[in-house]
């Protein structure tokens, strides 16, 4: 069987880091409603997750979906008055925060955090009011400068993404106040501290801001495939990740008396050490493994690009002759008009044949491997087409006193195929077989279940293929060097178009051969297609049956 190398499969992390800003969004908008659910039904779960801590404060529940809004309407491509309503709702966000803020040190503004379920705002259990916390509307400040400068950048910084990173440390803060149990990290003590949802949204809604502009800078770098990127989209959140373990560590055992404070920051300063030692090192390994990559990446293209230099000049060189056999009856008829022979015909009629068989199987190669032929699939027998497209053989066999058998077995199940396909599949490997094969020979065809499927198998004791040429058989335009006894010649597309076809009814094929030995195709195809092939490429609806 012909295998192909396989390039290496593109990073899925760009994508998913490109889809990050909507799905941000969502989850900012969704954290907002359902809190605002929770204050409306007193459901605790929905405002403070756990009885233990603080409930998120109404009126940041509202700027979140204020926020998600704005996020939503800058990272779905839309006409330019939703660009403008995005930068309004960010300014609504920043104002309100800011308005917070003054109420905070100035204390002569409306407090805007109670204006929502003012008479629940007061709970025992959080000690204090329910207010917004100053970095909860520090955070939602720099939240709405960011959305509203997303588009402001220059070529080597963009402010929306600076910003971006402040809120995200300021929502990791409180999150790692929260597991390391330290209050101050929380909030400032004459505030209930930032609640713990409240950070983790800001966390996401931070990486969803920072990732809106596809052409900011630092974007580019986390969602280009070279190795700078990524690294930094491994090594980064990992360094975040194990220094901040590290910490909680340290911390653990000094509360549980393992150790004495120096100990703890000596075992802290080591285990960083080792830790950043093991990040270089892995740096290195990832950045050798990708150059390798690379490296075995380019050979692969040189190849490519070596068999399509040669394939546009097996494609010249074969449109080239039945040109020529045009070119000589002109010439011929021009010397002398009044011999228009049954010969000069049959010679420009075989010509132009080969022209359009040439061209047809170079149109059904390339439907084919870009999806754009559709396939009809219905229920099939394969033995019974198999059987069909042996009759229009059977003169060139006889002919050669070859003999044509079909051997089926009782419990050959029915498939989901295209028929016309699974009939053109079998006359180019029954017409290659009966080609190929001396006079006197055999071509069989055997059918059988197998699986969930069919299995085939075209033998014949023909003149075989060197072993040098197995991997090429389905290339296309490619010629064995192995001569067919009746002296004829092919396009070099059927086998091509056969494993196409093959493939795209979810089955596979292989060919073994040895020369004077004959030549065996073993195909299977599956009882059902797979589900990409049930769809119209064209309409991308299910194709009739």
């Amino acid at each position: 069987m012909n295998r192909f190398p396989q390039m290496v499969p593109p990073a899925r992390y760009p994508g998913l880091l490109a889809t990050l800003p909507v799905s941000a969004a969502i989850v900012a908008i969704s954290a907002g409603v359902l809190v605002l659910v929770g204050w409306a039904q007193d459901l605790e779960t929905l405002k403070r997750v756990l009885p233990r801590l603080v409930a998120m404060n109404p009126t940041t529940a509202l700027l979140f979906i204020l926020s998600g809004a704005a996020l939503l309407l800058i990272a779905k491509p839309g006409p330019a008055r939703l660009k403008f309503a995005s930068r309004a709702l960010a300014g609504v966000v920043a104002f309100v925060a800011l308005i917070k803020f003054v109420d905070v040190f100035a204390n002569w503004l409306p407090n805007v955090d109670t204006v929502l379920f003012a008479a629940k705002l007061q709970d025992v259990r959080d000690h204090l009011p329910n207010r917004m916390a100053p970095n909860t509307a520090l955070n939602f400040l720099l939240v709405g400068l960011a959305l509203a400068t997303v588009n402001a950048q220059r070529k080597r910084f963009s402010f929306s993404q600076a910003l971006a990173i402040l809120v995200g440390f300021g929502a990791l803060l409180p999150i790692t106040g929260y597991a390391y149990g330290t209050r101050a990290f929380q909030g400032h003590p004459a505030f209930i501290p930032m609640a713990i949802h409240t950070a983790v949204v800001f966390l996401i809604l931070a990486l969803g801001v920072f990732f809106v502009s596809r052409s900011a800078p630092l974007t580019q770098v986390f969602l280009s495939n070279e190795p700078s990127g990524i690294l930094a989209r491994r090594l980064f959140p990992l360094a975040v990740i194990l220094t901040l373990c590290l910490g909680w560590i340290r911390l653990w055992g000094e509360r549980h008396d393992l150790y004495d404070n120096e100990f703890g920051t000596a075992l802290f300063a080591i285990a960083l050490s080792i830790l950043l030692a093991f990040l270089v090192r892995w740096a290195i390994w990832t950045i050798g493994r990708l150059e390798e990559e690379r490296a075995a990446a380019n050979l692969r293209l040189q190849e490519l690009n070596r068999r399509k230099d040669e394939m546009i000049a097996v494609v010249s060189h074969d449109l080239c002759s039945p040109l020529t056999g045009f070119r000589m009856v002109i010439d011929l008829l021009r010397e002398n008009p009044a011999e228009a022979s049954g010969e000069l015909l049959d010679l420009m009629d075989h010509s132009a044949k080969r022209m359009v068989s040439m061209v047809r199987g170079l149109l059904d190669v390339a439907k084919l491997q870009s999806n754009a032929a559709a396939l009809e699939f219905g229920d099939v027998i394969v033995s019974e087409v198999i059987r069909e497209s042996m009759e229009p053989l059977r003169m060139n066999a006889n002919a050669k006193h070859i003999r044509l058998e079909l051997v089926t077995a009782p419990d050959e199940p029915v498939i989901r195929a295209d028929r016309l396909r699974v009939s053109q599949i079998f006359n180019n490997l029954l017409s290659n077989a009966v080609k190929f094969t001396s006079d006197g020979g055999e071509v069989t065809v055997t059918v059988a279940k197998h699986g969930k499927g069919v299995r085939a198998k075209v033998l014949d004791t023909g003149l075989g293929i060197p072993q040098t040429d197995l991997p090429h058989v389905f290339d296309k335009f490619y010629q064995a060097s192995t001569k067919s006894t009746a002296g004829e010649t092919g396009t070099g597309l059927g086998l091509a178009i056969v494993r196409e076809l093959v493939l795209r009814h979810g089955g596979r094929i292989e060919v073994d051969s040895a020369v004077n030995r004959g030549t065996t195709f073993t195909l299977f195809l599956p009882a059902e297609p797979p589900p990409q092939a049930a769809l119209n490429p064209e309409t991308g609806g299910p194709r009739s049956a």
